[in-house]
Formats: C-alpha cells, sequence, structure tokens
C-alpha cells in the first residue's frame, strides 16, 4: 500500500506518517510540506491513499485533491484537518474520510477501513500477515455462509475453487488473498471489514 501525506507542518505530516507505518506495516509511505511537491511525487507512483491538510499555503487541500483525482482516480483522500468547515465540500469531492486534528490512532485506523476505493493489491503473504488469526476469519466466513443458507459445494461452485478449499478457509488451514475476499463478501453479502476485522471477536 503506497500512502501519501502532506501537510504544511513538517511536524504534523512526519507525526501522520508515524502512525500510518505503525498501522500497516507494509504500507511505503512519503510524507511533504508542500502541495507541488506532493503533485510531482503523484505522476511517477500510483499512490492508494493521500491524507491531506486542508488550509495550505500556495495550494489549498481541496485544490490538491482535485489535482490529485485527476492524476490517479483510483487514489483514495482522507482530509486531515482543524477546520470542521471544509467538511462540505471535503465530502462533495467523494473523499474517504475528514479527519480532524490532532489524529487519533482508532480513527485514522477507522478511516483506512472504510477507504471509498478499497486497496487490493496487496500480496497474499503482507495481506496473511497483517489480518494474523486464520481461524478467527475461518470462522467468521463459515457464520456468514450459514446464515445465507449456502452450503460449501455451492460457495465454492460460486467461488469456482474446490469443496475442500473453501474447508480450508473455514478452519484457518489457509487465508484467502484479499482479491478473493472482495469477492466473497460480495456473495455473502457483507462488507470486507466485516470478514477481515479480527479485534470484533
Amino acid at each position: 500500500m503506497k500512502v501519501l501525506i502532506v501537510d504544511d507542518e513538517l511536524l504534523i505530516a512526519e507525526g501522520i506518517k508515524h502512525e500510518v507505518e505503525a498501522l500497516f506495516s507494509d504500507a511505503a509511505v512519503d510524507a511533504v510540506t508542500d502541495a507541488a511537491d506532493a503533485l510531482k511525487l503523484a505522476e511517477d507512483k500510483e499512490y492508494d491513499v493521500a491524507l491531506l491538510d486542508v488550509d495550505m499555503p500556495r495550494m489549498d487541500g481541496l485544490t490538491l485533491a482535485k489535482r490529485l483525482i485527476a492524476l490517479r482516480p483510483a487514489i483514495n483522500i482522507i482530509f486531515v484537518t482543524s477546520y470542521q468547515e471544509y467538511a462540505l465540500e471535503a465530502h462533495e469531492l467523494y473523499c474517504s474520510g475528514f479527519l480532524l486534528k490532532p489524529v487519533g490512532e482508532r480513527r485514522l485506523k477507522k478511516a483506512f477501513e472504510n477507504l471509498r476505493k478499497p486497496v487490493v493489491h496487496m500480496s497474499e503473504e503482507s495481506f496473511a500477515q497483517h489480518y494474523q488469526g486464520g481461524d478467527v476469519l475461518g470462522k467468521k466466513i463459515k457464520m456468514y455462509r450459514e446464515q445465507r443458507g449456502i452450503s460449501r459445494q455451492e460457495l465454492a461452485d460460486l467461488m469456482n475453487v474446490t469443496r475442500q478449499t473453501i474447508h480450508r478457509w473455514e478452519h484457518g488451514d489457509r487465508i484467502p488473498d484479499v482479491l478473493t475476499f472482495m469477492k466473497l463478501s460480495r456473495l455473502l453479502g457483507v462488507d470486507i471489514h466485516d470478514i477481515i476485522e479480527v479485534d470484533a471477536e
């Protein structure tokens, strides 16, 4: 996952970078204090998430967000600001989040869990490492499958996998990759985070 942080105050930018890296060990995070520098980086890198201050000199965060979206349509924008009055304009840009400073770990984590455009190119290894506890995930898959009245064989047919694969998922012997999880969540009619949020147990 690639993350871009833009805040004209260096200490805040570095602080948010530290929080993101603490939450997501696989994240590659760039933190800059100038919107022009952010745009240059975005020309070369396909960022998944951009955390933007709103009130910045030369170019405000709302304008920067529009230009980033024009460059990278799949990017998620999370605004981080001290000013509540920007909320309406921010949401008109269909942003993924609007956080008021100071940003705590819990709210930051929640914002990443509810991205409008889910990050789907995480490797299977890093996905499994981040969501440790395959037995918990397996129990949730089984619970939602049974709630929908779907047999293992029926789910296997829908997923184009074997019945044994479903059995392994449900018993924590294997963890599906993130793309498979997204398909699974759609078939089971639940949000992907309802399955992978292990803290809910």
